[in-house]
């Protein structure tokens, strides 16, 4: 988020930042003396909250703690499509069973929560929240661990798991590990942020949400520069939708129960190269009739193999624009797209951006 404040700053004449790098458990107050002409703080207290207000300055809030009283403009995450990128991740996988883990006792994470159940339950898949009782409520995450492990056991197998953050999932990655639960064959775990750091050094490393953290640093300041010129604030808060799941191991399978249809999903993602592949073809390839696939298909997944295809190229894609200065031209055939025309029409169909409005976007973010 620092460096999406950076980015803007950068651009503007004079503007210089102070940084007041602190944990998210600990009191921040401004520096005393300081006299800076605009404010962009995760305001997780009324007290800090308060400070602001006779302070005199502009300020935005990038925090997704609501706290009753609190009016500055806001800039945060949508926790609904977050929701839908989690649900999607793990149809996708075959996953019917999901469940969701957090700490509960927060009003944000109770909402991101029920964003996520929400998209589970008009999706068709059941959905079980590890909750604490009452006992537990004042005890230490450490201790909570016995009950923790005690609802992983319980819960239907396979399951996809999605997390507060980074932080909850490597606990609950632990916690697998003590209960002897295999990562992901049982359990796959989804985090709710893309802490590299933390994601990478998990057992297994563990696949997240990429939040888009620097896009809201840069669109705070932007709303910043706006006030400080005296210009209105916007009229509610500023959502930001997440666009991607990064893949690691804690989620790479497919927990499809058909073996037909997870031979073909398979040989989809190992293909998808190929422009060639054709649903006709694919259905060949585990001896049944065009239909009969596409029937087994939504069966299992809820789609058919056509969609697959598809959303499959357009995630390759999404890569390679991330990732490479590929020509879309380029990036069209390494996608296995017959023209670079119809890889527009079809990545523009699903994402609402052109190829290259959409590597513009995610490279500013």
């Amino acid at each position: 988020m620092i460096r999406g404040v950076a980015n803007y700053a950068f651009k503007q004449p004079g503007w210089q930042i102070t940084i007041e790098p602190r944990g998210t458990a600990e009191q921040v107050s401004l520096p005393e003396g300081w006299q800076g002409d605009g404010v962009i703080a995760r305001i997780s207290s009324k007290r800090l909250y308060h400070e602001l207000r006779v302070f005199g300055k502009p300020g935005v809030n990038v925090s997704g703690i609501e706290l009753k009283g609190v009016d500055m403009p806001r800039v945060i995450n949508d926790y609904r499509t977050s929701a839908k990128l989690a649900v999607g991740h793990f149809a996708n996988r075959g996953f019917r069973h999901l469940a969701y883990c957090g700490p509960d006792k927060l009003s944000h994470v109770a909402r991101h929560c029920a964003a996520f159940e929400k998209e589970a339950a008009e999706g068709g898949f059941s959905c079980e929240v590890f909750r604490r009782d009452k006992g537990l409520q004042n005890k230490s995450w450490q201790q909570t661990r016995e009950a923790l492990v005690h609802w992983l056991k319980r819960l239907p197998k396979p399951v996809g798991v999605f997390t507060w953050g980074s932080e909850r999932g490597r606990s609950l990655l632990n916690a697998c590990l003590e209960a002897g639960i295999s990562v992901p064959e049982q359990v796959a775990v989804l985090g709710g942020d893309d802490d590299e750091l933390l994601c990478d050094t998990c057992t297994p490393p563990l696949s997240a949400i990429v939040t888009p953290a620097e896009q809201a640093g840069y669109e705070a300041a932007r709303i910043l520069h706006a006030l400080m010129e005296d210009k209105p604030a916007p009229g509610e808060d500023v959502l930001l939708a997440a666009d991607e799941v990064y893949t690691r191991q804690s989620t790479d399978i497919l927990a499809i129960e058909d073996q037909d249809v997870s031979r073909v999903v398979n040989y989809i993602r190992e293909n998808i190269q190929d422009s060639s592949l054709q649903v006709a073809d694919l259905a060949d390839l585990v001896g049944l009739s065009r239909r009969a696939l596409e029937r087994r298909f939504n069966q299992a997944l809820g789609y058919g193999p056509a969609h697959e295809v598809q959303t499959t190229r357009n995630q390759l894609v999404k890569k390679l624009l991330r990732e490479t200065d590929m020509s879309i031209t380029d990036v069209a055939a390494r996608a296995g797209y017959a023209s670079h025309e119809y890889m527009i029409r079809a990545f523009k169909k699903e994402t609402g951006k052109t190829p290259l409005k959409y590597r513009r976007w995610v490279r500013a973010r």
